[in-house]
């Protein structure tokens, strides 16, 4: 029932298409029950009595009415179905709004394909109940009301006695609720299971096919659906346990109803038209019980599913806009870090860092892996919130501005390009979806994409595939600067720009980036220390800790940390090239 009660907000904004549908049912489900109230009468009054002439009215009547609940039926099923579907969709647009707004670390702590399977699979199984469930609940209750009055009217002994075997059924029906409930639950969460191994391995297709190991990756995935497989057969078992026995409950209502209406018959206090129309009506009892012990195990289902998607709804947003939040406007780009501390768990990453970078100037931070730079970073769009501390701009403590206003005034290129399915063009407009073909154009030629786009089939209207894998690396990139120009941000964030092109596209990506860099605040990490030595500080971070600042050739004097990784960057090239060079001069000498 919580569940439940959860879906009535969503529903609330069809209240009128669910009144007119569930009136429609409510008119048609005893016009649709009237007939063998007619078989009892043509049976005593026209076969028995032989009241011939009231025949074609009788089967008039019949067929009128009969009609008229059908038409009514279609009615209802018509809007509910319609109601059901706008329902899902609204539900769907809730969840994917939810996980836009929640934290880059609720995304790293979650596996996006269990995400994937709360909005589409467990959405799916809760769309059935809401469709099916409602429209065949009600219906079956209507049903089940209207024949137990008709059966009660007709001969109260008989039809008092034929009830009293469905008491059972109720029973049954709480015990097998209380059996299948975690079940289900564990169900719905194995195939979560299935799809996030099924996502992440097609995503690392490469990874697997490049170490030769499609078989082990068969072989998780063949334990996970195991896994999966083990849970159905036990819902597969308790199912196919309950519904027979509910069927068969069925079958004794019917001998008892058949066998004591006709001892009635024999002794004359009850008439073979009302044994006819029993038999008609038994059909009619027992439908409705078969469809809620069958919908009752949809529900379960459904309510497993729902409890999924509404932890999701219910999960906390750890970075959201303070209840006074303002919008960021007229940027500089001036960035403060104020006695910053962060961690993802219980070990800090970042630890009392400060630093104030001047609008319109380059800061380079370098480190070894691990050392915070990238986590520096994030934290200026608010990604992530520090435990302690503030990260200002413009004097303004992030957590007190909306957080689109503030990534309005930023652009970020890095190290693995995200490119969508879309064309060329669709993907450089992203950043401006106002942004006229011209202005596409000009970010591409000011990010020395131009040329290679006019080469490509289409131009820009060339299809990039998923991720863009019909392009290099270095073709990605540049579409990701361009994208970056045609936002013209006040603020720069370069996180290891290069890293991941190849040596051909280095060096024009660089020559991009500066221009793109011109004028703007920008912040750069990159293990290439070539594409840090022009900036106006280098801040170089060691466990979390600044541990010195400055510029390129006021590092290399001091002879720290930077001095150490640059020179020693700058002899493992050396090396490489010696390497490269010497079997040519043996070749020459």
């Amino acid at each position: 029932m919580p569940v439940f009660r959860r879906i009535i907000p969503f529903l609330k904004p069809y209240s009128k298409q669910l009144a007119i549908g569930l009136g429609a049912l409510v008119v048609s489900v005893p016009l649709t029950l009237f007939h063998p109230l007619v078989w009892m009468f043509i049976t005593d009054e026209v076969a028995l009595n032989g009241r011939i002439d009231m025949l074609l009215p009788a089967l008039g009547a019949m067929i009128g009415v009969h009609l008229l609940g059908t038409a009514l039926s279609a009615l209802h099923r018509n809007l509910l179905e319609k109601v059901g579907q706008r329902f899902v969709v609204d539900l769907r647009l809730a969840v994917y709004e939810k996980l836009q707004r929640q934290s880059v670390a609720f995304h790293h702590e979650n596996r996006s394909g269990d995400l994937l399977s709360r909005a589409m699979n467990d959405i799916d199984a809760m769309q059935q109940a809401v469709i099916q469930g409602i429209d065949q609940v009600l219906s079956a209750f209507l049903r089940f009301a209207v024949v137990v009055t008709a059966i009660l009217a007709i001969h109260p002994v008989v039809g008092a006695t034929t009830l009293v075997p469905l008491a059972v059924v109720f029973l049954l029906v709480r015990v097998f609720n209380r059996r299948v409930k975690a079940l289900y639950r564990r169900v719905r969460d194995r195939l979560g299971d299935v799809s996030a191994q099924l996502q992440e391995n097609l995503l690392g297709h490469l990874v697997i096919k490049a170490f030769a190991r499609e078989d082990q990756a068969m072989e998780g995935f063949r334990a996970t659906n195991a896994e999966y497989l083990r849970e159905q057969d036990r819902a597969i078992n308790a199912r196919t346990t309950f519904l027979p026995g509910i069927q068969f409950i069925g079958f004794l209502s019917s001998v008892v109803m058949i066998g004591l209406g006709a001892w009635f018959v024999v002794r004359g206090t009850f008439t073979i038209g009302g044994l006819v129309a029993y038999r008609g009506y038994w059909w009619q009892l027992y439908s409705p019980v078969d469809t809620l012990a069958t919908v009752n195990e949809l529900l379960q289902r459904a309510a497993a599913a729902g409890t999924r998607v509404f932890e999701l709804l219910d999960t906390e947003e750890s970075v959201q806009d303070a209840p006074g939040a303002v919008e960021l406007a007229g940027v500089r780009g001036d960035i403060e870090f104020e006695n910053v501390t962060f961690a993802y768990g219980d070990e800090p990453v970042l630890r009392d860092v400060s630093l104030k970078i001047p609008a319109g100037k380059t800061v380079a931070f370098v480190g070894s892996s691990g050392a915070g730079k990238t986590t520096l970073l994030h934290l200026v769009p608010r990604f992530y919130d520090p435990q302690a501390g503030a990260v200002k701009v413009d004097g303004r403590d992030v957590r007190t501005v909306k957080q689109r206003s503030l990534r309005r005034h930023m652009a970020m290129v890095l190290q693995e390009t995200m490119l969508f399915s879309g064309t060329v063009a669709d993907n450089i407009r992203f950043a401006n979806p106002d942004a006229t073909d011209e202005e596409v154009r000009e970010a591409a030629r000011m990010a020395n994409a131009h040329e290679f786009i006019e080469r490509l089939p289409n131009g820009y209207d060339t299809t990039v595939g998923e991720r863009g894998v019909k392009l290099s690396g270095g073709q990605r990139q540049r579409i990701a600067i361009a994208r970056a120009f045609l936002a013209d941000p006040r603020i720069l964030i370069l996180d290891e720009a290069t890293s991941a092109v190849e040596p051909e596209s280095e060096w024009i990506i660089q020559q991009t980036l500066e221009r793109l860099m011109h004028g703007r605040t920008t912040l750069i990490t990159s293990h290439r220390l070539s594409m840090v030595r022009q900036a106006d500080l280098i801040v170089a971070l060691d466990g979390g800790r600044i541990v010195e600042t400055g510029t390129h050739d006021e590092l290399m004097a001091r002879r720290g940390l930077y001095y150490e990784m640059y020179t020693l960057q700058v002899g493992h090239l050396r090396g490489e090239v010696g390497e490269s060079v010497a079997p040519a001069a043996r070749a020459e000498g």
